[in-house]
């Protein structure tokens, strides 16, 4: 039996980083957006330089959300044969029986 990643989960973690990717960016320009000017040279700089590196913190954070997304996504879809790799209890409830077809093509009160 082959191991593999569970590609429910795979395709929940792609969600779950397509989500942060987009509050990420929401944060980026919320972030740029209340640049405000002191008047005061000094306070001004380190107000810019702070603002800046919480800007450039969430354009890196979007940017590996973004890079882990393709690595991500090769497991979200499921192989071609994973039906034959390990079958789920669900399945063998559902199969019919292997006899079922002869069982039912008997006419009743006859062994076949």
């Amino acid at each position: 039996m082959t191991l593999r990643p569970d590609p429910s989960r795979a395709g929940a973690v792609l969600a779950r980083l397509d989500g942060l990717r987009a509050a990420v960016a929401a944060g980026e320009d919320d972030v740029l957006v209340c640049l405000v000017v002191t008047g005061e040279p000094r306070p001004q700089r380190v107000l810019d330089d702070w603002l800046d590196q919480v800007a450039d913190t969430l354009r890196a954070l979007g940017e590996t959300a973004a890079d882990l997304g393709p690595v991500v996504g090769r497991y979200a879809v499921p192989a071609p044969d994973a039906d034959r790799v390990a079958p789920t209890p669900e399945a063998d409830l559902a199969a019919p029986a292997p006899d079922a077809d002869r069982a039912a093509s008997a006419r009743p009160g006859t062994w076949s």
